[in-house]
């Protein structure tokens, strides 16, 4: 197998971030890139805002900029703490990149776009990309036909990421840690892939580039895979059975969650004087060791 050089793969926008709020939304899109109607969120997967704030108090402390941050789903505003996080992004902005695009995206819904509005009078220069769905989107892309299902991709083909995800997204960002793409996150959330870089310390574009070999052969935007008919969701085999066992996952998962919450009381949180970066009065974890 030749040995590539980062010239040979479309490479990550290191300064570009999608954080992953929430994998909840009412629109029911087919085709949609995040999977919210195929494998539709039981509030497991959203973002827990603490995180956030730990991850950009540290990527202030070691000098890494962030020049865009987009908050994505799913619908951001259906995240129950939606404002907590909106203030965590914009604090970012305020204390540490005044130039960083600050961005949310929504799909405009009447209720949803209460708190966007609510928001937008608090940080007025919050932006917000604004989809106006006012019916479901019908997507171009069939994202979830799989190229391991093409025979055009033999099991020696080489991943190398695409520019769809890669190029135009920037890096990907939940409650596991880094992808490659936003998009990868989801594909790892719905095939169970223990593949997420969990600290900003361990973000590099050789890790990142290894997330490759685990995610495109998935991804039908590796191979421009287009919906035949826009109106409908196309899934190759590998996603039906991805599906299938996604959702036996989560079905017991939520058995043992009530069973958890029924038996043993939430423990306190620690309370903390500072923030990891220093920088602000406290809400998150202050250890300042990877």
């Amino acid at each position: 197998m030749p040995e590539l050089q980062y010239s040979d793969y479309y490479l990550p926008r290191m300064a570009h971030l999608k954080v992953e709020a929430t994998y909840a939304c009412d629109r029911g899109c087919p085709n949609c890139n995040r999977f919210t109607k195929l494998a539709p969120s039981d509030g497991l997967d959203d973002l827990d805002p603490s995180k956030l704030d730990d991850m950009l108090c540290k990527s202030a402390r070691i000098g890494k900029i962030w020049t865009r941050i987009t908050l994505t789903g799913g619908e951001p505003t259906m995240h129950h703490a939606f404002e907590e996080i909106v203030r965590v992004m914009m604090r970012y902005k305020n204390r540490h990149n005044p130039q960083c695009h600050a961005t949310t995206f929504t799909y405009h819904h009447p209720v949803h776009y209460e708190k966007i509005e609510r928001m937008l009078r608090k940080y007025p220069d919050l932006e917000v990309k604004d989809t106006n769905k006012s019916v479901p989107e019908r997507h171009v892309f069939a994202v979830c036909m799989a190229p391991v299902d093409d025979s055009k991709y033999g099991p020696d083909h080489i991943y190398r990421g695409c520019h769809l995800g890669c190029r135009l997204c920037g890096l990907g960002f939940d409650n596991s840690g880094f992808y490659c793409c936003s998009i990868a996150a989801g594909i790892a959330r719905v095939f169970g892939m223990q593949i997420a870089i969990p600290s900003i310390y361990g973000v590099s574009m050789d890790a990142l580039i290894d997330q490759f070999r685990h995610v495109c052969p998935k991804c039908g935007f590796y191979n421009l895979c287009r919906a035949k008919d826009k109106g409908r969701e196309w899934i190759s085999p590998t996603w039906r059975r991805a599906f299938r066992d996604f959702n036996r996952r989560r079905a017991a998962a939520r058995g043992t969650s009530q069973t958890r919450c029924a038996r043993t009381p939430s423990p306190r949180s620690p309370t903390t004087s500072r923030h990891a970066c220093g920088c602000a009065p406290a809400c998150v974890d202050s250890r300042s060791t990877p």
